[in-house]
């Protein structure tokens, strides 16, 4: 499954532009190291991490996408560094826990 069709089937809230790339999984975490060292190139990353960190850690990780649960939203120059590494940026009302369950399902 795309990044777009996760995020329609999730009907998520679109923050940034990026690459529809194929999802694998999922990884929830809010510890960056803990990223780094633990998700998967191609998942989907849920977390409320909301700094220019975040990007890099995502680029540096090869995540497939960002989705930041329970309406959490993002600085400006976060959604632009975002935009500007490709690093498609989802918001969803859901928490971590819902949004997981309805991926395990999807995927």
């Amino acid at each position: 499954m795309t990044v777009t069709q996760l995020a329609e089937k999730l009907e998520l809230k679109k923050l940034s532009n990026g690459e529809d790339k194929e999802v694998n999984s999922c990884y929830i975490s809010d510890l960056l190291s803990r990223v780094l060292g633990g998700c998967s190139p191609n998942d989907v990353w849920i977390t409320v991490q909301t700094s220019l960190n975040m990007v890099a850690v995502a680029v540096m990780a090869d995540i497939s996408f960002v989705i930041l649960p329970e309406d959490v939203t993002a600085p400006v120059n976060v959604i632009l560094k975002a935009n500007d590494e490709g690093l498609p940026v989802y918001s969803s009302s859901k928490s971590a826990y819902e949004l997981a369950l309805l991926i395990g399902d999807l995927l």
